[in-house]
C-alpha cells in the first residue's frame, strides 16, 4: 500500500517537474533597442514612438515592447494616438465684391463703413457708375472669428461650367496694408467622365488679419462668389502627422481590364490619412483602396479616391489627402481601370502613439522591441495616471528622448525557435509508465487474491 501511495505522489508531481520555469527577460532577448534619455526627477516619462519601433515590432499592438532600467524591466503603458477634437463648426464669412470699370486697370473708389467691433457694415465702389463694372477682387470679413481658420471654402455662381483660376489671398487689419497669405487654384472641370471641384484654400491656421482679400491676375476671368466659409480641421495641430511614401509593384492577380499595385509599409503604422500621387501629368483615375494585416488575410476595402494631376491654363491641380479610420495594416493594394503601367505613389499619414513608463531604478533606460512569441504585459501605469494627473497635471510626466536604434539580438529574436519538447515527452512518458506500473500492481494483487481464494476453497 505504501508503494502505491508513493507512486501516486510521483504521478501528481510529474506535471510540476515538467513545467517550464519562466526566465526573466533581458535586453538580449529582443531584436532592437534604443537608449532613452530622461531629464528631471519626475517618476513617469513619456516618448512619442519613432518609426523604427513600428517597423521592428512583430505584433500590430506593439505587445512585444518592453522598457528596461539597469536592473530589468519597468512598468510601461502604450497610449494610442489621441488627437484633440476641435469643437468649432464652420462659419459663414461676409464678403464684398471689389469692382473696376471694364477695360481699366484702375480700381474704382471704395467706400467703407466699419462698426465699433471692427466688422464691415457697408462696402461700396463708386466713381464709375455709368461704366460697366467687372469684379476684380473680394474682401472677406473675418473679424468675428475667435480662432484662426484652417481653411476657406467657396461657392460660386454658374456652377457646372468649365473654368480654373489661380488666386491670391492676402490679409489685413486695417484694409490699407495687405500681407500675402496663400496662393491656390480654384477650379471646376469635367475630364474623362469625372467631375473635379477644387473650392478650398488651405490656411493651416495662418490667417492672422481681420480682413481677407481674394484676387486673381489682371485680365483673367475671375469668379462670382455666392458663399464663403471658414472652417477648422478635426485633428490637432500640436502633433503633426508623418507621411510614409510607398512605391508599388504590379499585382499579377489583377482582373482583366484592371490594373493593380501592391505596397508594404514594412511595419504596423497607425495610418489615418492617405494620398495617391499619379506619376504622369494630365492624368485622372479613380482608385479602389484595399489593405490587410498579413499576406494570408483577405483584402478589406478601405476607401475610394479620385486622384488627379492636371495643368489647366498654367494652373497645377492635384488631389489632396483622404481621411481614414485608423488602421495598422501592413499590406496595401490600389486598383483602377487599366491604362497606365507606371505605379502611383501611395502616401500614408500616421500619428505616433505615446509610450509612458516608470522612471524607477537606475539609468540607463532602454526601449527594447521585436521578439516573436512575446505576449503583451498588463500594466498598472494607466491607473496611476488616472488617479494622479488631475492633481499634478503635466508635472507628473517628463518627456524622454530616444537615441538612434541599435541591433540587439537582430533577426534571431524575430523568429520563433522550434525546440524539441523534451519536457512534454517526459511528462507523457511518466504518465504512461505510471499507468503500466499501476496496471501491473493491480494484476499482481488480483492474482494474489485469486490464489488465496483457491487455498480457502
Amino acid at each position: 500500500m505504501n508503494r502505491l501511495l508513493i507512486l501516486l505522489l510521483m504521478l501528481a508531481a510529474a506535471p510540476c517537474l515538467a513545467k517550464d520555469d519562466p526566465q526573466p527577460l533581458r535586453l538580449e532577448d529582443f531584436a532592437y533597442g534604443m537608449e532613452l534619455k530622461v531629464k528631471g526627477n519626475s517618476p513617469v516619462a513619456s516618448l512619442s514612438l519613432p518609426a523604427e519601433v513600428y517597423q521592428g515590432c512583430v505584433r500590430p499592438d506593439l505587445g512585444d515592447l518592453r522598457v528596461f532600467n539597469s536592473n530589468g524591466p519597468v512598468p510601461h503603458l502604450l497610449r494610442p494616438p489621441q488627437p484633440e477634437q476641435a469643437a468649432h463648426p464652420a462659419q459663414s464669412l461676409p464678403f464684398f465684391p471689389l469692382s473696376t470699370p471694364s477695360g481699366q486697370g484702375r480700381a474704382a473708389d471704395i467706400g467703407i463703413a466699419i462698426g465699433n467691433n471692427g466688422a464691415l457694415i457697408a462696402f461700396s465702389t463708386g466713381g464709375a457708375e455709368k461704366a460697366e463694372q467687372a469684379i476684380a477682387a473680394y474682401i472677406l470679413d473675418s473679424s468675428a472669428l475667435k480662432q484662426r481658420p484652417d481653411w476657406l471654402e467657396f461657392a460660386w455662381q454658374g456652377q457646372g461650367r468649365q473654368f480654373s483660376v489661380s488666386v491670391q489671398l492676402d490679409s489685413s487689419d486695417d484694409l490699407n496694408s495687405w500681407q500675402p497669405l496663400a496662393s491656390a487654384a480654384l477650379a471646376e472641370l469635367s475630364f474623362g467622365g469625372h467631375k473635379l471641384l477644387r473650392n478650398r484654400i488651405e490656411l493651416d491656421g495662418k490667417a492672422e488679419g481681420k480682413y481677407l482679400r481674394l484676387t486673381w491676375p489682371q485680365g483673367k476671368e475671375g469668379i462670382s462668389l455666392s458663399a464663403a466659409q471658414a472652417g477648422y480641421e478635426s485633428e490637432t495641430r500640436a502633433q503633426a502627422r508623418s507621411l510614409l511614401p510607398l512605391n508599388g509593384t504590379p499585382d499579377p492577380a489583377a482582373a482583366p481590364g484592371r490594373a493593380a499595385w501592391l505596397y508594404s509599409t514594412g511595419g504596423f503604422f497607425p495610418a489615418d490619412q492617405l494620398n495617391i500621387r499619379l506619376p504622369e501629368q494630365n492624368a485622372l483615375a479613380e482608385f479602389a483602396i484595399f489593405s490587410r494585416p498579413d499576406e494570408q488575410a483577405a483584402w478589406q476595402r478601405r476607401a475610394s479616391l479620385l486622384a488627379w494631376r492636371l495643368t489647366v491654363d498654367g494652373v497645377k491641380l492635384e488631389n489632396g489627402l483622404l481621411h481614414l479610420a485608423p488602421v495598422t495594416d501592413r499590406y496595401w493594394r490600389l486598383e483602377t481601370e487599366a491604362g497606365s503601367s507606371a505605379a502611383p505613389v501611395l502616401e500614408l499619414g500616421w500619428l505616433p502613439g505615446q509610450l509612458v513608463f516608470m522612471a524607477q531604478g537606475g539609468p540607463p533606460y532602454t526601449l527594447a522591441y521585436g521578439r516573436a512569441g512575446l505576449e503583451p504585459v498588463r500594466s498598472q501605469v494607466g491607473q496611476l495616471l488616472k488617479a494622479a494627473e488631475p492633481v499634478s497635471g503635466s508635472k507628473l510626466i517628463e518627456a524622454a528622448q530616444a537615441e538612434p536604434q541599435r541591433v540587439l539580438a537582430g533577426q534571431a529574436a524575430l523568429e520563433i525557435k522550434k525546440e524539441f519538447p523534451w519536457r512534454v515527452w517526459l511528462l507523457w512518458a511518466g504518465l504512461i509508465a505510471g499507468v503500466l506500473v499501476v496496471g501491473a500492481m493491480a494484476l499482481k494483487l488480483f492474482r494474489e487474491m485469486n490464489g488465496r481464494s483457491k487455498e480457502t476453497a
